[in-house]
């Protein structure tokens, strides 16, 4: 896990809930522990300065790091999409999928990026040209909305099923399910049997297990049991992440407060 990697899974774990604002202290030391360099942490958070997600000013005698409201609000859905996916039971498929045309005009590379990466949080998959699917209805309306909220975007939803090829054929040209599948294989040998029994070893276990939660769902977002492979290894994960859930995110919350109360006040 890169620096700009833990750093987001940092600030949307436990910054973004708590506000906007976490001194530079603070967050080097909690990356520290996750095994990055001070230097590493300078520059990840310099990166996602340029990228517009956040800033860092001086204060006092140190430097304080704000979230924009955009990338609070999309690591705040970012995370709520990780929860529900372990908690939220799957609503039964009727074989339909919705569809999203979107076309864009004129957008930069970072609105692009934000654009996609939305997509992805909403769970869609990509067939190409601009059309990406989803088999759940349910979150049409919110899909929509977020979509039409973006500047210079185009979209047009339609609702139909596949009569060809196989249903399966599509949802592979959308998804790559043998990535997936290893994603999932990762998580359940890296964390099966972890043992964490300090606050910080729940710290470090659950912000690394999170991430690899957060690989598996922006990949696999729920698909139906009928058009996956026999024997899908989502539900051992999931089961495996209620668990973690309960006894380990709790410490590691614990242990990054314990963070802030030591960090200087500015």
């Amino acid at each position: 896990m890169s620096a700009a990697s833990a750093l987001v899974d940092v600030l949307g774990e436990y910054v973004a809930p708590r506000g906007t604002s976490v001194t530079h202290v603070a967050l080097t030391r909690a990356l520290g522990v996750l095994g990055h360099s001070p230097a590493a942490v300078r520059q990840a958070i310099s990166r996602s300065a340029r990228e517009g997600a956040l800033t860092s000013t001086r204060r006092g005698g140190g430097s304080v790091v704000t979230l924009h409201d955009p990338a609070r609000a999309m690591l705040l859905r970012g995370a709520a999409t990780l929860d529900t996916a372990v908690t939220d039971t799957l609503i039964e498929w009727d074989g339909t999928w919705v569809v999203f045309i979107v076309r864009t005009r004129g957008q930069d590379q970072r609105s692009r990026y934000r654009l996609r990466t939305s997509m992805l949080l909403d769970g869609l998959g990509y067939l190409g040209n601009g059309v990406w699917v989803s088999p759940r209805r349910q979150f049409q309306g919110e899909i929509l909305a977020a979509l039409s909220a973006e500047p210079d975007v185009e979209v047009t939803v339609l609702t139909s099923r596949v009569d060809h090829p196989d249903v399966r054929a599509v949802v592979e040209r959308a998804w790559d399910l043998d990535a997936i599948s290893r994603r999932y294989d990762r998580l359940l040998s890296g964390f099966g049997t972890r043992r964490a029994d300090t606050d910080e070893q729940r710290f470090t276990a659950w912000t690394e297990l999170l991430h690899a939660w957060r690989d598996c769902v922006l990949t696999e977002p729920g698909l139906p049991d009928e058009v996956l492979r026999p024997g899908w290894p989502r539900e051992d994960a999931r089961a495996l992440m209620a668990t973690r859930m309960g006894v380990w995110r709790p410490a590691a919350h614990a242990y990054f407060e314990a963070l802030l109360s030591a960090a200087p006040t500015l």
